[in-house]
């Protein structure tokens, strides 16, 4: 029986260009040294390990594959750089065997704070040796009699996207040289033959979830292919509780089914996996057994929680944590805590300038004064424009362009001359035709209509107003004593609304028109006489200007 697998398993290793196994070996548990499937994720693990490792592939098949390793890995104390190597030996039966010296540089470049890529290349030494002594007791073909040993050289490359240092995705390609191998028909010879090792890639991708205190979760996807063959994937978890006891379930696609158990004991790591073969030769295998011992050096210790006090005072000021509303800066009483180094009694936490004395309602920080005008600007009307006290900060303006300040001007927003403050002049003929309206306007006994007599006078001013269209007019109206006083001003505020509608129906828009009554509050006769009293029931006139 061993000299048949053995006879089986050569035929495949020489005929590999025409067949869909994989020529690299198979590894379930990559994730502890998965630096032999792409080197870039050489030293990522921030803390030097090494590893050894056994597989039995297909177990009851006497002269069965077996795979036997030796590595480690390590990051260099500038985090950028990861060396990295390992000793395999893949025998089968004692006529196929094949041995390796892998060496991995990785280079380490930080995109930010939250993401690193690796890069990394790997040479690799392969010896392929075949023993044939024992194949021609099954097999009468003398080619298969013969012995050789064969050195080969070969390298591999790799990439690595690191997020958080929880996603990872990676990209490998390994025997890039693509080596060829002797031909069998003339072992003795070592002549070189037309098959060559063929490119491995592989994509894999993982990302680590913590969903508790004290239990992980580690999703994995691996893709390898040849693009001369279907390729392999492989779908799995792996799930760690109290960074101690581990374990995991993969799914190698048509292949096998994979499971997983280990320990974590301070430094060191001991991992079994079985591979229940899903294709036909499970009727003959009992599967496939893989055990792996690792090391690791100065794994980082997890951090301890602070031990409490029962009442802590961390700033040492005499106010309890919690009682202090700053519990790692001395502070004072009265600031629950708090400091105030600048004493404006504002504390320091909230203080915008605690270095500055300021009031309270500026958080803290002085007023400025911006235009540097005497005033802060909290006081000052126009806080980037210098203006004097008197004026809130303003500058006074000269709205109307007269040469007159609107401070002095009576009449700000219309031009006028100096000499009459600021306001338009009234010529005389103008003065004389307001005085006719106000001398001639009567109305009728105790109401508000205005006599036929008067009308006149009254038009001739409407004209006028239309003349002078910046005019405004003010209208009020007065009473004597006569009576109640209530109904006196009411009495003079209709009056005044009486010519104000005049005015309006003579063409004198009502925004022109201000109207003001007194009722008998501003005589300007003696109401003691009938001719006083008649000069107190009386409408003025007076031009007003913007």
């Amino acid at each position: 029986m061993r000299n048949t697998f053995c006879l089986l398993f050569i035929l495949l290793i020489v005929g590999f260009e025409y067949n869909n196994a994989q020529q690299l070996p198979m590894y379930s548990q990559f994730f502890w040294n998965d630096y032999v499937i792409n080197p870039a994720y050489t030293g990522v693990t921030n803390s030097p390990r090494v590893q050894i490792g056994y597989r039995n592939q297909w177990g009851r098949f006497e002269g069965a594959p077996s795979t036997y390793t030796l590595g480690g890995h390590t990051l260099l104390k500038n985090k950028q750089m990861g060396l990295g190597g390992m000793l395999f030996m893949d025998d089968a039966g004692g006529a196929v065997a094949q041995m390796g010296l892998m060496l991995n540089y990785n280079y380490i470049l930080k995109l930010n704070d939250k993401s690193n890529l690796s890069m990394a290349i790997s040479g690799v030494l392969n010896q392929y040796s075949y023993d044939g002594s024992g194949i021609a007791n099954i097999d009468p073909d003398p080619s298969l009699s013969g012995s050789v040993k064969q050195m080969s050289p070969d390298m591999s490359f790799g990439l690595l996207y690191s997020l958080n240092d929880k996603l990872r995705l990676g990209f490998g390609v390994n025997q890039l040289i693509q080596s060829r191998l002797a031909k069998l028909d003339d072992l003795n010879s070592l002549e070189l033959g037309e098959n060559r090792l063929i490119r491995h890639y592989n994509f894999s991708t993982s990302y680590s979830f913590k969903l508790s205190e004290s239990f992980d979760l580690d999703p994995y996807f691996l893709m390898r292919s040849t693009f001369i063959a279907p390729p392999l994937l492989e779908l799995g978890a792996k799930s760690t509780f109290n960074d101690l006891l581990f374990f995991g379930l993969s799914y190698r696609h048509a292949e096998s089914a994979i499971a997983m158990l280990g320990v974590n004991f301070k430094n060191t790591v001991f991992a079994y996996s079985y591979d229940y073969s899903l294709t036909d030769i499970s009727a003959y295998s009992n599967g496939s057994h893989e055990v792996l011992l690792a090391y690791q050096f100065n794994k980082p210790e997890p951090k301890k929680e602070p031990q409490k006090e029962e009442n802590p005072d961390r700033d040492g000021d005499g106010i309890l944590d919690k009682d202090d509303l700053c519990p790692d800066t001395p502070g004072l009483e009265e600031f629950k805590g708090c400091p105030d180094t600048d004493g404006d009694g504002v504390f320091d936490n909230i203080d915008d300038c605690p270095k500055t004395v300021g009031p309270k309602e500026n958080k803290g920080c002085p007023y400025p004064d911006t235009d540097g005008d005497g005033l802060l600007d909290n006081a000052d009307d126009c806080p980037s424009i210098a203006g004097p006290v008197e004026n809130r900060g303003c500058p006074y303006e000269d709205t109307d362009g007269d040469g007159l300040l609107d401070k002095d001007d009576e009449c700000p927003k219309t031009a006028g001359p100096v000499e009459n403050k600021g306001c338009p002049i009234i010529e005389e003929k103008e003065q004389e035709i307001l005085n006719t309206a106000f001398n001639n306007l009567e109305f009728e006994t105790n109401l508000d209509v205005i006599k036929n007599a008067s009308k006149p006078s009254l038009l001739e001013l409407a004209n006028t107003l239309k003349k002078k269209p910046i005019w405004k007019i003010q209208v009020s109206g007065h009473t004597d004593n006569v009576g109640d006083d209530d109904a006196n001003m009411i009495l003079s505020k209709k009056r005044s609304e009486s010519v104000k509608r005049f005015l309006m129906q003579n063409g004198i828009d009502e925004g022109r028109i201000k109207t003001q009554f007194f009722g008998e509050s501003k005589p300007i006769e003696d109401n003691s006489t009938a001719a006083g009293r008649q000069k107190n029931r009386r409408v003025e006139f007076k031009i007003i200007f913007d």
